[in-house]
């Protein structure tokens, strides 16, 4: 049975409606286009080719994505090629450099999915990129990126590396990595483009 409003809401309604007799609950804002020459259609702005979007679901790296498509799209000015990058790929190791800055820090580095577009270039120089088909990020099923169950977690075992003082970095990377392939999957080690066998960098 569809839940219905008792009669109390009408009767909140009717006290609401003789408080306030000149409460318009409905009001919005409407620009008049009269007279305004205003674009029909984006066929009448110059266009340049670049991938289609591609969403960040629930996550903090607009970082990654933006800048990825930016670096598709000047590899398709540059060359002609169209190639679509992981932008999980990057963040992923975003991710570890943080921890390893958390743990030379004592913790004093803050670990969050937020970065900067020049994360990008100098996570390519560090672990090179790879294309979005092999490192999608998703897990089976999975149809929107969301970090935030990851993050806690690998925030939680930061907090307790901080508290007990275990500031073992291989350890600590060993764990953060297994957080990291369990919500993003193992990052790949080799990749087939063209026909030919390449290391991300």
């Amino acid at each position: 049975v569809e839940p219905k409003d008792g009669f109390y809401k009408e009767i909140e309604k009717g006290i609401d409606d003789f408080k306030n007799p000149t409460k318009d609950k409905k009001k919005s804002f409407k620009l008049d286009f009269t007279g305004i020459n205003y674009p029909q259609s984006k066929e009448e702005f110059k266009y340049y080719w670049h991938n289609e979007t591609v969403s960040q679901g629930q996550t903090g790296t607009c970082w990654s994505f933006s800048t990825t498509s930016f670096f598709e799209s000047e590899v398709y000015r540059l060359s002609g090629k169209k190639v679509q990058l992981s932008s999980i790929y990057t963040a992923y190791w975003e991710y570890i450099e943080k921890v390893k800055e958390f743990v030379h820090t004592r913790g004093k580095s803050i670990v969050e999915e937020g970065s900067e577009a020049n994360a990008v270039t100098r996570i390519y120089k560090m672990y090179g990129a790879v294309p979005a088909d092999v490192c999608t990020g998703l897990l089976a099923g999975q149809q929107y990126h969301d970090h935030s169950d990851m993050v806690k977690e690998i925030q939680t075992y930061l907090q307790n590396v901080k508290t007990t003082n275990a500031w073992n970095e291989d350890e600590v990377i060993a764990v953060t990595k297994s957080i990291l392939n369990h919500y993003l999957g193992e990052p790949v080690s080799n990749v087939d483009v063209d026909g030919k066998k390449y290391t991300p960098k």
